[in-house]
């Protein structure tokens, strides 16, 4: 065989399924890590594939045309950056797993020049340089993806937080519930005043019944930012209701002279869906002029 990059390219791609058995034998995760010896089938049917994967786009740097390496770089990355972030595994595992590769790799680039014989020291040394440096740069590239597909699942799951945080519940066309759980700080607060009125907006909601039972402790603050709230809502056409007020939040609100406005008070949810009226109530009892 010829003594060029092209030759290593063949060789190394014809050893691939032996480079992929022998990863197996060497790689050792702890217990758990898609990496352990007692992997899933399914897992190991997947690692098999993405190996196979790697070997291909790393060897690809042997081709006389580059672009075919920075293409296979960029598909490789993305595939496989992407799937470690779905199965939870943290991103030292996974360097890890490369470095084995790395070695496994370069055995197998090893066996060919020795099967060679004789190749020249300088040819050797420019083979070990291209191969180290491109590896160097699949690294670079995975973690660089691994970071950016972690900050958007980050990123998917705070907002599914933010939802859930602040949970405008439809019960009728027009009327809705605001179950607070938990405690307000201040950065809650703010976020129940940015997305409490857009929320109403858009389900057509014109009576929000804000329940208080769930929350854990009430400050100076949370009555402070609840009351803005149903000042915001009152400007924007919608009727604000308070339920869930136990007697130390009342006797709070009376020793700090907060004033609640027109906003009706309840001890409990079901006390206030039971004693409000709503719009279409309203209007069934409005008294209508008889005709003469």
């Amino acid at each position: 065989m010829s003594l060029t990059n092209q030759s290593i390219y063949e060789y190394v791609m014809e050893q691939a399924p032996t480079i992929t058995k022998n990863w197996f034998a060497i790689k050792d995760g702890e217990v758990g890590s898609i990496y352990s010896k007692n992997t899933s089938p399914s897992v190991a049917k997947l690692l098999t594939k993405q190996h196979t994967y790697t070997i291909q786009t790393v060897i690809s740097a042997f081709l006389e045309d580059e672009s075919i390496f920075a293409e296979n770089l960029e598909q490789w990355a993305n595939t496989v950056a992407k799937s470690r972030v779905e199965l939870g595994t943290p991103v030292h595992e996974v360097l890890l797993a490369l470095s084995v590769t790395r070695q496994v790799i370069w055995d197998s680039i090893e066996q060919f020049i020795l099967e060679q014989k004789n190749v020249p020291t300088a040819l050797i040394l420019q083979w070990s340089s291209k191969f180290h440096f491109t590896f160097d740069r699949l690294t670079n590239q995975f973690t660089t993806m691994y970071h950016a597909f972690t900050n958007e699942k980050l990123h998917c799951q705070q907002e599914l937080i933010q939802q859930l945080s602040v949970p405008v519940i439809p019960i009728t066309e027009s009327i809705g519930v605001l179950p607070l759980v938990g405690d307000i700080d201040s950065l809650r607060a703010k976020l129940i005043l940015e997305t409490v009125p857009v929320k109403c907006k858009e389900e057509g909601i014109n009576h929000l019944f804000i329940d208080l039972s769930g929350i854990s402790s009430i400050d100076t603050m949370v009555l402070h930012e609840l009351m803005k709230l149903t000042k915001i809502l009152s400007f924007i056409g919608i009727e604000a209701t308070i339920s869930g007020l136990s007697p130390d939040t009342a006797q709070m609100i009376t020793t700090l002279g907060i004033s609640l406005g027109n906003v009706p008070t309840y001890s409990t949810l079901k006390q206030a869906l039971s004693f409000e009226q709503t719009p279409v109530q309203k209007a069934l009892h409005l008294k209508v002029k008889p005709v003469d």
